[in-house]
């Protein structure tokens, strides 16, 4: 007579890393306690039982060499919860070498399971799969927003680059028209829509939280102003910026573009920089 192959199919299974070393959980719905055998073996756990719903077997990879010496096993509600130590980490209580088999509860597996007693561990398996899923949809949830954010941050700062560009070319054609000898009532006209446009362009910066780095007044910061040239007041505490040549702009907190300024540097007696004469 033939003889008939047991077939086992996969449960459910998470295994995550934690400080000791790692934590498996494996879903064993209907398998009494006595039934459930797990073997460590290099970085490999496996574990098999049988039960009215059914056999199950699966087998993990730990992300790291196990100690077989140091494995904790609990098992409630047809949940099995492995905690396993690295290898060499000496933490964790020695329960087995190699093959753990866990000990029946008190009372035999043979027992008559009533209906309440069905219906409890049913009850656990599902509030502890619902948990598990929960976890991993806030995880799944939190991770798409992050990504999300990043890129629609990469698309606000390239945007806002070729803008601050913009308002660069406006300045200069500022410049160009106020030095031109046109008629008064045609530069007035020039300057109004240039104005007008350049209103707009800050008027977006404002509403997507893009501002502008304040400068003059300020004590100089490298994450914001770049030093282009140098003052030498008496009268102005050092590292104090005393003009802006160029205007920079910020988007949560990071510097798209620093200002570029001039910092002073107060002389000493015999007229020459405080900063030069200190070690």
């Amino acid at each position: 007579m033939a003889e008939v192959k047991e077939e086992f199919r996969e449960p459910f299974a998470e295994i995550g890393e934690t400080e000791a070393g790692a934590r498996l959980i494996v879903e064993l719905p209907g398998v009494p306690q006595d039934s459930i055998k797990m073997e460590v073996s290099r970085d490999l756990v496996t574990v098999v039982g049988k039960g009215s719903r059914g056999n199950f077997k699966t087998i993990q990879v730990m992300p790291f060499d196990p100690d077989p010496e140091n494995v904790v096993v609990t098992y409630s509600n047809g949940v099995l919860v492995v905690e396993v130590a690295r290898m060499g980490s000496g933490e964790g209580p020695p329960q087995a070498n190699g093959t753990v088999k866990i000990e029946p509860p008190g009372k035999g597996t043979d027992a008559p399971v009533s209906d309440l007693e069905k219906v409890s561990q049913e009850k656990g398996l599902l509030q502890e799969r619902a948990r598990i899923l929960q976890r991993d949809f806030h995880n799944l949830k939190r991770r798409h927003e992050g990504e999300k954010e990043s890129i629609a941050d990469r698309k606000v700062t390239e945007i806002a680059m070729g803008l601050i560009e913009v308002l660069d070319d406006f300045n200069r054609a500022r410049e160009s028209v106020l030095m031109s000898e046109c008629p008064k009532g045609t530069s007035d006209n020039i300057l109004k829509g240039l104005e007008m446009v350049e209103r707009r362009v800050h008027g977006l910066f404002d509403s997507i939280g893009i501002k502008r780095i304040r400068s003059i007044g300020m004590h100089f910061d490298p994450l914001y102003h770049e030093a282009i040239g140098r003052s030498s007041d008496p009268k102005i505490e050092d590292d104090m910026i005393t003009d802006e040549k160029v205007a920079g702009f910020f988007y949560k907190k990071d510097a798209l573009r620093p200002s570029q300024v001039i910092v002073n540097r107060r002389p000493d007696e015999k007229g020459t920089d405080n900063k030069k004469n200190k070690r």
